[in-house]
């Protein structure tokens, strides 16, 4: 009588990439979750920028004065610029917060329609948790904005630190690259998608202290805030997902090689 072979079966990897299951369309990479030390490091050097802000306005430190003049300066060229200019600064308000509401919502409606949980995940916590975040430090630091005799635009009265625009193009446009670049084959289509979103990141910043709404160090604050919040969500959510799936290709084999024993 012939002997049963054995049957050999291959054990899931502890790196296994996101993107596996379904190559097709956006997928998180997974980097992050394999490699979190490096999300650490994005969340400590989001946290030491914004630390540092908020230690200047809560001492009255050196970068007050700074703050003082370049709001004076920026606000100077506003003035003097044309009203299409202007135009364009003030677009960067909505792009800022319409803009990446709409942004967030397709995206979350696209990972609900592909049933991509992750990725959804990412989208929910960092969208939610970032306007939350944003209403508790703003009320804490309770700093006025800016106030000139002729305002570019409008005066706002709410609390100006952080800005929440800067937090929200950091988390946003961050996340958008971040699923983009792998896709991509060529270095220049990478290189251009990075560039892109830095762009655009800056722009929003930049419109803020033009038209009047914030300091420099109100944005500063919040890229480093949009910089710490991104890397631990995405960070987070990506070693729970990669866990919990190499959890059940585990228990897949297992059951396999039950089955091939009998």
């Amino acid at each position: 009588m012939l002997a049963k072979p054995d049957t050999v079966i291959l054990q899931p990897s502890l790196s296994n990439n996101l993107l596996n299951k379904d190559p097709g369309g956006l997928r998180s990479p997974g980097f992050l979750g394999k490699r979190p030390i490096i999300g650490l490091l994005i969340v400590l050097l989001g946290v030491v920028l914004f630390g540092l802000m908020a230690i200047n306005w809560q001492t009255t430190g050196p970068l007050i004065q700074t703050d003082m003049r370049v709001a004076g300066d920026v606000h100077s060229v506003a003035l003097q610029s044309s009203s299409f200019i202007r135009d364009v600064m003030i677009f960067g308000f909505y792009l800022g917060e319409h803009g990446i509401i709409a942004i967030g919502a397709l995206m979350g409606l696209y990972f609900l329609f592909k049933r991509r949980w992750a990725e959804l995940s990412m989208v929910v916590i960092a969208w939610a948790g970032e306007g939350s975040i944003w209403l508790i430090l703003s009320a804490h630091f309770n700093r006025p904005r800016p106030v000139f005799d002729v305002a570019v635009w409008h005066q706002m009265n709410t609390p100006g630190f952080p800005s929440g625009h800067a937090i929200s193009a950091v988390m946003c446009f961050g996340l958008v690259a971040y699923l983009l670049v792998p896709k991509l084959k060529s270095h220049f289509g990478k290189i251009t998608v990075i560039i892109l979103a830095l762009i655009i990141i800056l722009y929003i910043g930049y419109s803020r202290i033009f038209v009047g709404d914030h300091f420099l160090t109100d944005v500063l604050a919040g890229y480093g805030l949009g910089i710490a919040w991104s890397g631990c969500v995405y960070t987070s959510v990506e070693l729970i997902a990669i866990r919990r799936q190499n959890v059940k290709n585990f228990g897949t084999s297992r059951q396999a090689t039950v089955i091939n024993s009998q």
